[in-house]
C-alpha cells in the first residue's frame, strides 16, 4: 500500500520554463552558497557513506566550492581513493518561523587537492577571505586544500519544491 504523502517533482531549471523564474532559483541557490559558513561533506569508501562538516568558500559563479582538511583524516583519504563527493547546505540554523521558509541545495560534483599545485594561492585567499578565523589551520602545513568542481545543484524549497539547477547552464 502506498503511503498517502505528496512526493516531490524534480523541476529541471531552464529559462521560460517554469512557473517560477530560473533567476529566481539561481538566486536563492546562490544566497545559500555565499552566505552559510558550513556545509555537510558526504565522500564514500570502504562500502559505506561518510559526512563531516566543514567550513568553506564558493567561488562567484557557483562552480566550486573550496575547503581545508587535515591531511590525517579519514574525510581525506576517503577524498583521494573516491574523488565523487556531495554537499548538503541549508538554512536551517537561522530557524524560521515555518518549515516552508528552510531551503537546502544538494551540490554533487568531484573533489581533488590542489594545495601543490600552481591554483592554490587563488584557493587558499578565497577561502581565508571568506573564513578568515582559520587561517593558520588553512596555512597549516598539516592541512590540504580541497577543490570541488560542482556539477549539479538540487535545490529544495518549501519542504517538497525540488529544482535542479547547473552553474554556467543557460
Amino acid at each position: 500500500m502506498k503511503d498517502q504523502y505528496d512526493e516531490p517533482i524534480l523541476v529541471d531549471v531552464a529559462p521560460g520554463k517554469n512557473e517560477i523564474p530560473a533567476d529566481q532559483i539561481e538566486a536563492e541557490i546562490r544566497t545559500l552558497c555565499l552566505e552559510q559558513p558550513f556545509a555537510v561533506l558526504a565522500t564514500q569508501g570502504e562500502g559505506q557513506p561518510y559526512t563531516s562538516l566543514i567550513s568553506f568558500a564558493a567561488s562567484e559563479d557557483l562552480k566550486y566550492l573550496v575547503f581545508a582538511t587535515p591531511v590525517q583524516t579519514r574525510k581525506y583519504i576517503l577524498l583521494i581513493n573516491n574523488q565523487k563527493v556531495a554537499l548538503l547546505i541549508d538554512n536551517r540554523s537561522k530557524q524560521p518561523a515555518s518549515i516552508n521558509s528552510l531551503g537546502a541545495v544538494t551540490i554533487t560534483g568531484s573533489a581533488r587537492d590542489v594545495s601543490d599545485s600552481g591554483e592554490a594561492p587563488v584557493w587558499r585567499q578565497i577561502l581565508i577571505t571568506r573564513q578568515s578565523y582559520l587561517e593558520k589551520f588553512i596555512k597549516s602545513s598539516s592541512s590540504r586544500l580541497i577543490l570541488i568542481e560542482a556539477e549539479r545543484f538540487f535545490y529544495v524549497r518549501r519542504f517538497q519544491e525540488v529544482y535542479q539547477w547547473g552553474p554556467g547552464k543557460p
